[in-house]
């Protein structure tokens, strides 16, 4: 994209997204929406979201490789590249502008993607014209490098940070982190809430936010643990998006190091497969060795603790006091060191132990992850604003 492309582009989509919010807000016969909930998609949290909020519209710009489809507005090719696809946004976003009460922005991207303002644009338009506007920070959208780092330094716990610069070196950058400094500035100053994960996400935010809650539907807690009872070799599964950040190598040095001890069970590791073949992987899981370098457990990890598996992860509510009280009961904390110890303590246990341990689990995602407990959190949040 050259820079007369955008010179002419950014204003023109301004231009564009007020002349639409105009022309919808003066059609009485369009339907109002509750929230917009877009324009990215993270682990499923705005399809998850959108079924806690009646009358919400998803919206989501970017397909997502692992959850394609089912959105409200999923844009279709246009003549004219980049160009046109920038003013058929523009259109959109004015238009539902004028229909909803509020935007949900979750992570980092915006409706205009030809801005380079770090939306400031689009909140302040939103805003000028009285619609409310929530931001809800999913990880490294507003995760700042140094801070952790910083973080780390003054706990010993290495994190996300310690390695993501090693896979981009981009995310080491003063200029990255010049971005998540003026994405928390352009929250701090527009946005009439905050949700974010206080010290895992940790960043350039300076006002009080709301703890990330998960929207897990209830209805896919898994009913049936007879798993536990079968006989056959204990199921450990390992998921990684990432398999650097979550902790693979210490994973597979911990599966080589038992097995090498002599203790017997079926190791499956998938990564960058469809979400239904990790759906199906979880069903027969009896442990899953989530992420080791983060302090919370993750959209992954609460699917694990639905599905009636035992899951081990780094997730301390000590060090992340956005976690609820007793979340440290709900799954086996390990810290990166811990792994092999902590896995062979699993493998040697009892399957009724098992059980009572993977039953923690679901507990704690019914008291504190389910689409019906956040989404009744969100609503009354949402609606004292």
């Amino acid at each position: 994209m050259s820079a007369l492309v955008r010179k002419i582009v950014v204003p023109l989509q301004r231009v564009i997204a007020a002349v639409s919010f105009r022309r919808a807000r003066r059609r009485s016969t369009v339907a109002p929406i509750s929230w917009v909930i877009g324009p990215e998609e993270t682990a499923t949290m705005v399809r998850s979201m959108a079924q806690s909020l009646p009358g919400s519209y998803t919206a989501v710009l970017k397909p997502h490789p692992f959850y394609a489809g089912g959105y409200d507005y999923e844009p279709s090719p246009v003549p004219g590249g980049w160009a046109g696809s920038a003013i058929r946004d523009a259109w959109i976003f004015g238009k539902l502008a004028a229909r909803a009460r509020g935007f949900i922005y979750v992570g980092p991207g915006g409706f205009l993607r030809a801005q380079s303002d770090l939306r400031v644009f689009e909140f302040s338009f939103l805003k000028e014209r009285g619609v409310k506007l929530v931001c809800y920070f999913t990880g490294s959208d507003i995760r700042s490098i140094p801070i952790m780092r910083a973080h780390e330094r003054d706990t010993g716990l290495p994190n996300i940070a310690t390695y993501l610069p090693e896979i981009k070196p981009i995310f080491g950058t003063e200029a990255y982190d010049r971005v998540r400094r003026g994405i928390a500035e352009a929250a701090d100053r527009y946005a009439d809430v905050i949700f974010t994960a206080a010290v895992d996400q940790c960043g350039y935010l300076t006002r009080d936010t709301e703890p990330f809650r998960y929207f897990y539907p209830q209805e896919r807690i898994a009913a049936d643990l007879t798993k536990f009872n079968l006989p056959g070799p204990r199921v450990v599964l390992h998921a990684p998006s990432s398999p650097i950040i979550k902790g693979t190598q210490l994973v597979r040095a911990a599966v080589a190091a038992l097995r090498a001890e002599g203790l017997a069970f079926e190791y499956v590791e998938l990564s960058g497969v469809p979400h239904t073949e990790v759906t199906e992987a979880l069903e027969r899981s009896h442990i899953v060795l989530n992420q080791f370098y983060a302090h919370m457990p993750g959209m992954f990890g609460v699917e694990a603790m639905a599905a009636g598996a035992v899951m081990m992860s780094s997730a301390d509510e000590h060090v992340e006091t956005d976690l609820p009280v007793g979340s440290n009961d709900a799954w086996v904390v390990t810290r990166h060191y811990e792994v092999t110890e902590k896995l062979r303590e699993l493998l040697q246990m009892r399957p009724e132990q098992l059980l009572a341990q993977a039953e923690a689990g679901q507990r704690w995602v019914r008291q504190h992850a389910t689409a019906e407990v956040s989404g009744k959190v969100l609503r009354s949040l949402l609606d004292a604003l």
